[in-house]
């Protein structure tokens, strides 16, 4: 391993030309260039997110929603290519540069070396997108808020029961207090202040009781608005409205910003009259909100000191990859088939790796060995704590990927060296 490591620090100069040519090669003859490394990842996200977000519904869990998802594929999908594209690239290595092999003294430990750094490479010139993209929606937008409106069952003309929203609520004089969820669509990091006004025929403090602010706290789904009414001795009062509507959010928040029927900046709400209460009797409440928690796991888009783990990241996968490398580069030389069961075993692998999918699906079905063997499982976890989250990498994550760095090196190394020697008659 060591040797290995020496020879490519002794030729860093001839390894630095082999990545800039490839680089280079990428693209040339392209008029956009380098701006392909941003699209690919991009195209791969809206195709697999259409499958597996839009058709299969896949989260990674109750409290992410569409957008937090991409996120979390896009991370994975820009680890995974690169880590992909340098295996694949490195296993047919020495078979297509047979001829600079035989023919001049050429270190060809530089070959697998140079594919993998040009790999990391090009996966840095399209992470800014994904960066770009955590820094807008977990630091520079503002939160979208909204009143959240149930659909109900109804029978149509023809008897056939279909949900729809309501363009009303009702309540009783006597009824306990209506619960009207005030959401977030996404998760944020400190607590949203939002502010009310309630308007229509009822009168706040004489027909019911509701506060006119309430506070969504840090990663919080959002708050149940507490609207409790106060029975009266007026029987001939008839029914009363109350219009329930958000005025300001901060900070700079936004007002149910879709076009959705469950998704209200105002609700009208009908406060219908009851006999009043017997005498000594309270009311039921006295009004207010409950915050609406999301899950234990949840956490929000947010960058933070935690890219300073990157270059370590960059470095271990750079270990992994050249180890695998220089194994499987070896292995194809011998057996030209190898290439072909090496494409066969990146797309088995990659469906294998929670990219797509969270990983509490794998362990639910029994089959969570497959992550405890995974080590692009652990780098990628890895990668979307540092990117995602602004978390550094989990310890023990961290710890089994570097092993397994380690051990890939110093076994695809030294099978390389070992067969060194035999490779130009084996081309």
């Amino acid at each position: 391993m060591l040797t290995v490591l020496r020879s490519l620090v002794a030729n860093r100069r001839l390894l630095l030309d082999f990545v800039l040519r490839d680089l280079r090669a990428r693209y040339v003859g392209s008029s956009m260039g380098f701006f392909w490394s941003v699209i690919f990842p991009i195209v791969n996200l809206l195709v697999y997110h259409f499958v597996f977000r839009l058709v299969l519904n896949t989260r990674w869990n109750d409290s992410q929603g569409a957008l937090e998802v991409a996120l979390v594929m896009l991370a994975g999908i820009v680890i995974w290519q690169a880590f992909a594209e340098a295996i694949t690239r490195s296993t047919g290595c020495l078979v297509d540069n047979a001829n600079l092999i035989q023919k001049v003294v050429f270190p060809s430990e530089l070959l697998p070396a140079f594919l993998a750094k040009s790999s990391l490479v090009n996966m840095l010139i399209g992470l800014p997108v994904l960066l770009a993209a955590v820094a807008w929606f977990g630091h520079l937008s503002a939160p979208s808020v909204h009143l959240f409106v149930r659909p109900v069952p109804v029978a149509g003309e023809d008897g056939v029961m279909s949900l729809q929203h309501p363009s009303a609520l009702s309540l009783g004089e006597r009824s306990e207090a209506l619960r009207l969820p005030i959401v977030l669509e996404r998760g944020f990091d400190t607590a949203v202040e939002v502010e009310l006004a309630y308007e229509g025929t009822a009168t706040l403090g004489d027909d019911f009781l509701a506060p006119t602010t309430v506070t969504i706290p840090a990663r919080a789904e959002g708050v149940d608005l507490l609207i409790q009414p106060l029975p009266d001795t007026d029987p001939e009062e008839g029914l009363e409205t109350i219009r329930v509507r958000l005025v300001a959010a901060s900070p700079g928040g936004v007002l149910a910003s879709r076009e959705d029927p469950s998704m209200r900046a105002a609700v009208e709400v009908e406060l219908a009259d009851e006999p009043p209460l017997p005498a000594g009797q309270a009311a039921p409440g006295v009004g207010g909100y409950e915050p609406r928690l999301r899950a234990a796991d949840y956490r929000p888009l947010r960058l933070s000191a935690s890219l300073l783990a990157v270059p370590l990241l960059l470095a271990l996968q750079f270990l992994f990859t050249l180890g695998l490398g220089y194994l499987l580069a070896v292995l194809n030389a011998f057996v030209r088939d190898t290439f072909h069961l090496v494409g066969v075993g990146v797309t088995v692998w990659m469906f294998c790796t929670p990219i797509f999918y969270p990983p509490v699906l794998v362990e639910a079905k029994g089959f969570g060995w497959l992550l405890a063997l995974n080590p692009m499982h652990w780098l990628i976890d890895c990668w979307r704590a540092v990117l995602l989250y602004g978390a550094w990498p989990d310890p023990g994550m961290l710890l089994r990927f570097t092993a397994a760095a380690l051990l890939a090196l110093f076994l695809g190394g030294r099978f390389f060296l070992s067969q060194k020697t035999r490779i130009p008659d084996l081309l």
